[in-house]
């Protein structure tokens, strides 16, 4: 059979796998197997090596893109469908931030250089909520929350199992937004100030980290970073603290995500600010985002040897799941954030054994599957380079995010427009 031919008997690619064959892939494209190839060579396309095999696998993600975009040519219809998708077409301007080859830029600014300049978090969110960039050491003061908000949080603490920290923070969220008055922050005009106690409150649910589970009000002679370091040792380092507040940034924003496009459809609605950045939480908590830490911690959990990761990993593989933690679409060469954590992790010293480890998972997706780390594998390893308990890699890069959302939740609002996508009827019956 010839090359540019597809043979329809060709085994079909598992079902529900995030992998495609070759010939699957050309198949939904409609293309030639040449053409695939072509657009695996520039750069459209992400294809992962098979441990044992010569034959390559592609990710199934970038063929839909790739088919809606296709799509999107024959007419508006497909256009809309296109819009909503991970790559598709424009669908909200923004002047918040901006996805360049070397990371996203907050307002013009490079984000890794905002972090390796020790920019502290509080200032790099102000600067994305107004695009003013504050120089000077910045230290929010903290208005202590209802005493209703207390006696509700520390009720979690009393939980005979721990819930998983996105759960905390959107319950931290939901229960300041009851214990607060009943008049909306927009008509009070005090949007930025909930805005800072909104971020407040969840740094004070890093206690729950802690030996005794507990809420931990911020003390106002603290940074969000030396809050966050407070609640995971009792004397933080300087360089504990400056590696954290470097994550923090570095978690700010990063354009339309899932989540923070969540945060605007319920901002323009007219939503108070919890619970926009209550939809964004529960959309950021799916395994894809920032589930995709506590994946990646899943899938060592235990291992004790480089040659049980190495086995896991091709288990994964060959099973078509994808590993989490790598590979994002918008980095091709690969995620500078990700690339400026690893750095800062190999940086503290001693190295624990969870840490070495961590970094020959990377090294071994890397080496043998041809995998580029994004920022969850990223803040995994600079969690663990830190000595901190698992899943605190996700609940940082959550309140991270919590300073992006709000600011594109100030965005939409002045945008003065209902987000309301059209949908496409299909008749599949």
């Amino acid at each position: 059979m010839a090359r540019s031919q597809i043979s329809h008997r060709t085994p079909e690619s598992p079902a529900g796998s995030e992998y495609l064959t070759a010939a699957d892939a050309a198949r939904l494209l409609r293309i030639k197997p040449l053409t695939l190839y072509t657009y695996v060579s520039r750069g459209l396309i992400r294809s992962a090596s098979q441990p044992g095999r010569r034959t390559r696998l592609y990710y199934r993600e970038d063929i839909e893109m790739l088919r809606v975009r296709s799509e999107a040519r024959l007419g508006k219809g497909a256009m809309a469908e296109g819009a909503m998708r991970w790559g598709g077409q424009p669908v909200v301007n923004t002047s918040i931030t901006e996805i360049t080859p070397e990371g996203p830029r907050y307002r013009g600014r490079n984000a890794v250089m905002l972090a390796r300049e020790g920019r502290s978090f509080e200032a790099v969110s102000e600067l994305l909520w107004t695009g003013v960039l504050h120089d000077e050491p910045m230290r929010w003061a903290y208005e202590p929350p209802p005493s209703a908000f207390a006696r509700m949080m520390q009720g979690v603490a009393r939980q005979k199992s721990r819930l998983p920290m996105p759960r905390i923070y959107a319950l931290a969220t939901t229960v300041l937004g009851v214990a607060e008055s009943t008049e909306s922050e927009i008509r009070r005009g005090t949007t930025v100030a909930a805005a800072r106690q909104l971020i407040l409150v969840l740094t004070g649910c890093i206690g729950y980290f802690g030996r005794r589970p507990a809420f931990r009000s911020p003390r106002p002679d603290k940074s969000i970073a030396e809050s966050v370091a407070s609640a995971f040792f009792s004397r933080p380092e300087s360089q504990a603290v400056g590696a954290i507040n470097q994550a923090l940034v570095l978690c700010a924003d990063h354009e339309l995500s899932s989540s923070t496009f969540a945060a605007r459809v319920a901002a323009s609605t007219g939503a108070e600010l919890r619970a926009c950045v209550l939809a964004a939480i529960a959309a950021h908590s799916g395994a894809t985002l920032g589930g995709a830490c506590d994946r990646a911690e899943d899938l060592l959990h235990d291992a004790k040897t480089r040659n049980e990761v190495r086995k896991r990993l091709a288990a994964t593989a060959q099973a078509g799941s994808r590993v989490p933690g790598f590979n994002l679409p918008v980095y091709p060469k690969g995620d500078p954030r990700a690339q400026h954590l690893l750095q800062l992790a190999q940086s503290l010293v001693p190295r624990n054994s969870r840490s070495r480890l961590i970094h020959a998972f990377i090294e071994e997706a890397e080496h043998n599957l041809h995998l580029l780390p994004s920022i969850e594998v990223g803040m995994v390893a600079l969690s663990a380079a830190l000595g901190l308990p698992e899943r605190s890699a996700s609940a940082l890069w959550t309140l991270g995010r919590t300073a992006g959302w709000i600011a594109h939740v100030l965005e939409q609002r002045l945008a003065g427009f209902v987000l309301r996508p059209r949908a496409r009827y299909s008749d599949n019956s």
